[in-house]
């Protein structure tokens, strides 16, 4: 019976034994019984027993591998590779658990995925000098991804260096198969012919030589994909630059190369260097190629040209770091940025890092989307290739990267692409709605896409004609060709939505939204809830999903004016407490993210309007003195605020507060703003002698004076009717100090009060 391979996996170390809190005895049986149960083929109860010790020892990555192979003999293989992962990340630098790995990976069928696994473990062979088994991870992988060129690069040179020259040729026969596929006959024959020169019993690879002699006179060049046209495009610009140069230049022309950077090379020199690079690059003498143009870029002979070709040549051989620090340096250069993000993408894809690889994919359709669109369509396009990049990033999808990478390939490297990109792209702009747009990638990614494309055409065509029925079919026909193309989903919701089918629209955009967050499109997502919530704007389950989205996507001025539309359909139904709680959930929100703008401030508003209709003025009063010490400008805050405190027979805080109020209108220049102000208040609250004063104070600074001293005059009357003798008395004081045309009888009316 087989036993778990746990001898190979490192032992845990006494340090880390001494810091775990298990049961040594309840561990040591559960490991006895595990083993046993795993040779006698008792799978389920080997996985038992190893979970048993794990429980007591968790960082045993001995009894971890031994739980591994069980589940896998258990069928169980997402569990196995969990486990595997797992010991992975606790010993990152030994290669036998990630070789597990990848034969769990190419048992699940992803084969991409197991090559880029087998490629990280041959890193780390080789690290530890055990350059066989290197080699044996490099030849698994290449018979995993039979058209990786950089693989068979490698294994090439490692079996030429080696002496194993049937290999080495097999090697070169493979990588000219390979782009003879891609339509590159140039690198094909330079291949077929190194295969040859190395075993000349090859007869693969002059078969091949003899093929392509023989269709050159007939047929027309290949289909470059876009980092071979650029390669080429390279090797071209630097020929040439060394014919120009051979001849010395007119008289008064200055010299185009820098000389300053340079000055320990000879132009010859210079020259000699650049054929000689271009020379082994074309004819695919790596070693060569890649040491003579680090010897152009140490003189300081620092070109776009050089730059790439030295990337490719490093990705071409494994170097995949040397080879991403040289292409950063060309995607800003206008003729490289294409082929660049390309073959970075590439790079990234070897080395594991699926979000990095995807981030350049996308960059490539990006590029040449946005070179078929209008000016006005581009910053929406670019909005989308936003929203596809976080969606990737978000889940992280090594085998969703591997689809788009080889799909993108297959579409780069076809006939006619460039046509294609246009064909599509018209398709595209025929289905956008609403000026939404529709991106080249998603349309790439999807198999049967002209069909798909041509389906969703012909819906619009009968949406033009009013065709409900045979436009929701067309759509249905694409949905079943790509159940996964999200624009065949839209489009058939917008039909629905046409035919005021509202409950089937909602349902549909609802389930959008979700499958665009599972996605992790929020962008998309955030389009669809919008959708939804035009067909039934009173929907707070949605809302505060949008909501949710929203702050999820740091887009919190956003989220603010969704928390006004939540609180206020809470408040047409009647809701006030919930309405309250959405209003001032919102606040906080607002609070935490540092921003007052006029969201912000509403929301406390409309929080304070709430507290007021549930008869909790207290409550309402602290929310508008909330928003007068964040706002001091906010004049209607300072209004609610005293006439709250007048309610609640605060009147020596609401005289404060007004005094406070007409100096600012004052110091304004806008007196009469404080009058109005003052007027709406003493409306509400006659009998407040301060109230009167103040406003007769605002009456006189705009020089209304008998408006002044009427209001005096009544509020001392009140006074004395009252018995307030004292209060009348600097009542009639302030009016004699304004000196009015009747002041005599004013100080009359003071003498006789014992003045």
């Amino acid at each position: 019976m087989a036993v778990p391979n746990v001898g190979t996996v490192m032992q845990v170390s006494e340090i880390e034994n001494k810091t775990m809190a298990g049961n040594k005895s309840i561990y040591n049986d559960a490991i006895k019984k595990g083993h046993n149960a795993a040779w006698d083929g008792q799978w389920k109860k080997a996985a038992d027993e190893y979970r048993r010790a794990l429980a007591e020892f968790p960082n045993d990555h001995n009894v971890r591998a031994g739980l591994a192979q069980a589940l896998e003999e258990l069928g169980q293989l997402e569990s196995a590779l969990h486990e595997f992962t797992n010991i992975v990340k606790a010993q990152p630098n030994d290669p036998v658990p990630m070789m597990r790995i990848a034969a769990l990976q190419e048992k699940m069928k992803k084969p991409a995925e197991a090559a880029g696994t087998l490629i990280a473990a041959a890193e780390l062979y080789v690290a530890a000098k055990q350059m066989k088994k290197a080699t044996e991870a490099w030849c698994k992988a290449s018979s995993l991804e039979p058209d990786r060129t950089d693989l068979h690069q490698k294994l090439a040179e490692l079996y030429q260096r080696d002496g194993q020259h049937s290999l080495a040729s097999g090697e070169y026969l493979a990588l000219a198969q390979t782009y003879r596929k891609r339509g590159d006959d140039s690198k094909a024959r330079s291949y077929a012919e190194q295969a040859l020169g190395i075993d000349s019993r090859n007869q693969a690879a002059r078969a091949l030589i003899d093929e392509m002699t023989a269709k050159e006179t007939v047929t027309p060049p290949g289909v470059l994909n876009p980092v071979d046209e650029a390669e080429k495009a390279a090797l071209s610009r630097l020929a040439q630059t060394v014919l120009e140069e051979a001849a010395p230049p007119p008289p008064g022309i200055d010299e185009r190369r820098n000389v300053e950077r340079r000055p320990e090379m000879l132009q010859l020199e210079i020259d000699a260097l650049i054929a000689h690079a271009v020379d082994a690059q074309m004819n695919r003498r790596m070693p060569e190629a890649i040491d003579a143009y680090g010897k152009l870029l140490k003189a300081g002979i620092v070109r776009p040209e050089i730059q790439f070709n030295l990337g490719l040549l490093y990705f071409e051989t494994m170097r995949y770091d040397e080879a991403i620090d040289m292409l950063k340096q060309t995607v800003y250069d206008k003729n490289f940025a294409l082929a660049s993000h390309y073959a970075l993408g590439q790079c990234f894809r070897a080395k594991g890092k699926v979000d990095s690889a995807v981030e350049h994919f996308l960059q490539v359709v990006k590029i040449v989307d946005l070179s078929n669109v209008s000016r006005e369509q581009a910053d929406d396009l670019i909005s989308v290739y936003e929203g596809l990049a976080e969606s990737y990033a978000a889940k992280g999808d090594r085998a969703r990267a591997e689809v788009f990478s080889k799909t993108l390939d297959d579409f780069l490297s076809s006939k006619g692409w460039e046509d294609k990109v246009g064909e599509v792209r018209r398709h595209l702009e025929s289905l956008q709605a609403d000026g939404g747009g529709a991106a080249l990638a998603e349309a790439i990614e999807v198999s049967e896409s002209d069909k798909v494309l041509e389906a969703l055409a012909l819906a619009q065509e009968y949406i033009r004609r009013d065709k409900w029925g045979a436009a929701g079919e067309e759509c249905f026909r694409a949905i079943e060709l790509a159940p996964g193309y999200l624009p065949a989903h839209v489009r058939l919701a917008e039909i629905l939505l046409k035919q005021n089918h509202l409950a089937e629209a909602n349902a549909k955009y609802q389930t959008l939204a979700d499958l665009c967050i599972i996605r992790g499109d929020l962008k998309r997502a955030d389009g669809m809830y919008r959708s939804v919530l035009k067909i039934t704007p009173d929907d707070v389950v949605n809302r505060s999903k949008l909501i949710d989205l929203l702050i999820q996507q740091d887009r919190t001025n956003d989220a603010l004016e969704q928390y006004l539309e939540l609180g206020d359909t809470y408040a047409r139904a009647g809701q006030l407490p919930k309405a309250a709680e959405k209003f001032a959930e919102g606040a906080r929100v607002a609070a935490r993210a540092g921003i007052s703008n006029g969201s912000a401030t509403m929301l406390r508003h409309r929080l304070a309007e709430m507290r007021v209709r549930q008869g909790d003025l207290k409550g309402a009063l602290g929310v508008y003195q909330e928003i007068q010490q964040q706002s001091p400008d906010d004049e209607r805050a300072h209004f609610y605020a005293v006439d709250l405190q007048f309610r609640l027979k605060q009147p020596d805080a609401a005289a404060r507060d007004l005094e406070n109020l007409v100096k600012y209108y004052q110091d304004r220049g806008e007196p009469q703003k404080g009058a109005a102000v003052l007027e709406a208040l003493k409306s509400s609250y006659p009998n407040e002698p301060r109230l009167t004063m103040l406003l007769a104070r605002c009456y006189h600074l705009t020089g209304d004076i008998d408006k002044a001293v009427s209001a005096l005059d009544a509020l001392g009357e009140s006074q004395l009717s009252a018995g307030q003798t004292q209060a009348a008395i600097e009542t009639i004081r302030q009016i004699v100090e304004w000196n009015p045309p009747r002041v005599e009888e004013y100080k009359k009316l003071l003498q006789a009060l014992g003045e």
